[in-house]
């Protein structure tokens, strides 16, 4: 047997609960009209649609007109016959599924990166594991960029983390953030002591450890399509450095020489 279409269906619904609550056969009827109930379920209005009819008595026939509501498009129909009816509608669309071996997602977070991490960055320090009181010490950063290749949401997929902050604590209770990572005095073409934009001045003698952060910004991309941009940043930590804090007449002169020979006023 044949299956009826949803027009078919509305309208055969509608029909017999016309015949039964309107009777057809009498002749007082011209002019009557009757809707039928919709008694659909949220899945059927979301996915194969909802049919509604109405009609009128017309004489001795019927004159049905149905409808489908289907998510994206529209389909409509009208017949009339006595006892036999005949109709036209135009033919309901579905939307197209989707293409063999593709899925919805939703957007690529930090925490789908479960395969790929930042290489840490090294944290340098001038003069090398001491301070001078009062003078510049120099801080710097080296980072190791390039793009990383693994399995993303297991897909092959390419990765790259770029530097985007350094997070200085300087174990004296202060602290700061660069957009830059710094560079050495040399490269910088600054003297010794001098001022950098990654340097910090100790005001008291100890011993400190300094710590740096790196945040990491990240893209990804499937195969050798455009990169995309992951929002938010991974923040990896870097090596920690302990260092003396003295001041300068014992700093350069005086025994810290012996382990720093190289140091200002120990050539």
């Amino acid at each position: 047997m044949a299956r009826l279409s949803l027009l078919e269906k509305a309208g055969t619904a509608l029909f017999c609960s016309m015949v039964i609550g309107l009777g057809i056969a009498s002749s007082d009827s011209h002019g009557s009209s009757a809707q039928a109930a919709d008694a659909c379920s949220d899945v059927e209005t979301q996915t194969t649609g909802c049919p509604s009819s109405s009609g009128t008595v017309n004489g001795n026939g019927v004159d049905i007109r149905g409808s489908v509501g289907v998510p994206g498009s529209v389909g409509s129909g009208n017949g009339s016959g006595s006892g036999n009816g005949s109709g036209g509608g135009s033919a309901v669309t579905m939307p197209p599924p989707l293409r063999d071996g593709y899925s919805i997602t939703e957007p690529i977070t930090l925490a789908d990166l479960v395969n790929f991490t930042p290489v840490a960055g090294i944290d340098h320090m001038e003069p090398d594991g001491w301070m001078v009181v009062g003078l510049d010490t120099n801080f710097y950063a080296t980072v190791e960029s390039g793009v990383q290749t693994g399995l993303l949401l297991d897909l092959p997929a390419s990765v790259r983390f770029t530097a985007e902050r350094y997070r200085w604590s300087y174990g004296d209770g202060r602290s700061a953030t660069r957009s830059t990572r710094g560079s050495s005095w040399v490269a910088s073409g600054v003297g010794e002591f001098d001022h950098t934009a990654t340097s910090h001045i100790y005001r008291t003698a100890g011993t400190y450890s300094i710590d740096l952060t790196i945040d990491y910004s990240a893209e990804y991309q499937y195969a050798g399509g455009p990169w995309v941009s992951i929002s938010g940043t991974i923040r990896v930590a870097a090596n920690r450095l302990v260092a003396v804090a003295g001041a300068a007449n014992t700093v350069l002169v005086g025994h810290d020489c012996t382990q720093h020979p190289s140091g200002p006023g120990c050539r």
